[in-house]
């Protein structure tokens, strides 16, 4: 398979922002330091140089520790204080230092700290023996260990204006970034997984003949891993993408030196949209969404979505089922579930009586009029319900007999799946409950506005197939417009003909 790979080498600006002498001929105030360190890549206190990508830039969090050592005539008079990054974007000492005490001193930090840090205030490198002896984990899987790896240093600093220690951190080390084959979707709604489209799995990664493990960065997508400056080993990766094994390799590593990163984007990379789902979203049949207000529409939509969320035993049978349930555009015309009516009082006899309940099914209530029926203790239930139908073996034999109530409901179903056929990422077509078809109603007037707009019509107040049983030979249909349960729910024999309508979850 051709690949489409992007090299880039982005060198870090030379660092910028120390406070210098020019601001030390004034007397300090007697006041307490205030630090701000930052990366060298960002234009002061966390913003984002607007030429720089920001692969390999640093922003901190609550709580971040930095070290800091400070220099005054030549003798360090502070060693390895433990800086943290605070929620006003500046870093806190243990305990408070005094400007007036420091007139004149050099300041320098690093980044993570660590405690056996080492510091030569004679050079004119003091973090190099340091630098040097960090040595980049083979596994940098946790965000820990891949930052650990990633040391940062400054150069020395001084106070400045309003008693503000100013130190940009320069990155030592070299890095990797790596995107593989990934179109997702990220939700902006509380509690939604990304839906993943299609993605590289099984990523195995190799520098030279070493097994390493990257730190994968969700915000992006990427894999990242920490290198030695000017490496001369080579970084393979081994992936699984549509269920071919595919590698590459990267030969150019010896090109990357200190705080510089080489960026490969292989197979298109990482193709990430940010939205939020919503009811009336369009699903297309290559499993891209589309939003509700999307105009033209792609020729290939064949779902609405009616329903954010899935239920329990949708996740159960796949995880990544959990974002949406969306009905079908196009309508099945009216068909029969089977060619036989209810069993005889011989067929019962025999053992049809309750057939159903040896295949998983179960009649809605346990009641046959429906005047009794309880929507408090309904089900969302389509997709299993409709998955028990269709393990029920055809031809079905009991005690001697033989009675048809599938042949119509797997033909009209079969028919549809192989005319509308929908990826792997979703559920496959099933056929709703009357939980089910109460979500649909429930938008009823944008459904139906929807589905016009994407070449379907609206629903029919004729009465629809549910997957739910009333007994040995009838199921219960669903009528939309109807206010009472009376009117809303309607016996019907297996053998009539009723309208389909298919839904699928994703």
């Amino acid at each position: 398979m051709k690949k489409n790979i992007f090299f880039l080498l982005a060198l870090l600006p030379m660092l910028i922002g120390c406070s210098q002498d020019d601001a030390a001929s004034e007397s300090p105030a007697q006041s307490p330091l205030r630090f701000n360190i930052y990366d060298a890549s960002t234009v002061g206190n966390g913003r984002r140089a607007a030429t720089e990508d920001p692969t390999m830039t640093t922003f901190f969090e609550l709580g971040d520790k930095a070290g800091l050592y400070i220099v005054k005539d030549g003798k360090v008079v502070h060693a390895n204080v433990q800086l943290t990054y605070n929620n006003s974007g500046f870093w806190e000492a243990p305990q408070k230092m005094d400007a007036s005490q420091l007139a004149g001193a050099q300041f320098y930090a690093y980044y993570p700290y660590t405690t056996t840090a080492q510091f030569d205030a004679s050079s004119s490198t003091p973090f190099a023996t340091m630098v040097k002896t960090v040595q980049p984990a083979n596994n940098q899987g946790a965000k820990a260990d891949y930052e650990a790896a990633d040391i940062m240093v400054s150069s020395a600093c001084s106070v400045g204006q309003y008693n503000a220690v100013s130190l940009p951190l320069k990155h030592q080390k070299a890095m990797v970034c790596m995107e593989l084959p990934n179109s997702s979707y990220i939700f902006d709604n509380e509690g939604l997984e990304p839906y993943v489209l299609a993605k590289a799995e099984n990523a195995k990664f190799t520098l030279g003949e070493t097994a390493v493990t990257p730190y994968f960065d969700e915000t992006s997508q990427s894999y990242r891993l920490i290198i030695e400056p000017n490496e001369t080993r080579n970084l393979k990766v081994v992936y699984v993408n549509n269920d071919q094994t595919q590698s590459y390799e990267a030969t150019n590593l010896s090109q990357v030196a200190s705080g510089q990163y080489a960026k490969y984007v292989i197979d298109g990379g990482a193709s990430l949209v940010n939205m939020t789902l919503e009811v009336c979203d369009f699903f297309c049949s290559d499993g891209r969404i589309v939003k509700k207000n999307a105009t033209p529409l792609p020729d290939n939509v064949v779902g609405v979505v009616f329903k954010i969320g899935t239920t329990e035993a949708i996740r159960n049978a796949n995880s990544c089922w959990s974002h949406a349930v969306v009905l079908a555009v196009k309508e099945n015309t009216k068909a029969k579930w089977g060619n036989d009516a209810s069993p005889t009082s011989a067929q019962n006899a025999a053992g049809w009586r309750y057939w159903y309940k040896d295949y998983g099914l179960a009649d809605q209530n346990g009641v046959t009029d429906k005047s009794k029926l309880d929507e408090s203790i309904m089900a969302e239930e389509g997709f299993e319900t409709t998955k028990a139908w269709r393990a029920v073996p055809e031809p079905l034999t009991i005690g001697g007999e033989t009675l048809d109530y599938t042949t119509g409901m797997n033909a009209t179903m079969n028919s549809w799946i192989e005319a509308y056929p929908l990826p792997s990422v979703t559920s496959d077509w099933y056929i709703p409950s009357l939980v089910d078809w109460r979500n649909i109603e429930a938008q009823l007037s944008v459904v139906n506005a929807q589905l016009e707009a994407a070449g379907g019509k609206t629903l029919s107040k004729d009465p629809y197939w549910s997957c739910n049983v009333r007994g040995a030979g009838s199921n219960w249909c669903y009528q939309i417009g109807k206010t009472t349960i009376a009117d809303r729910y309607y016996p019907s024999g297996l053998k009539d003909s009723r309208l389909f309508h298919f839904i699928f979850a994703f």
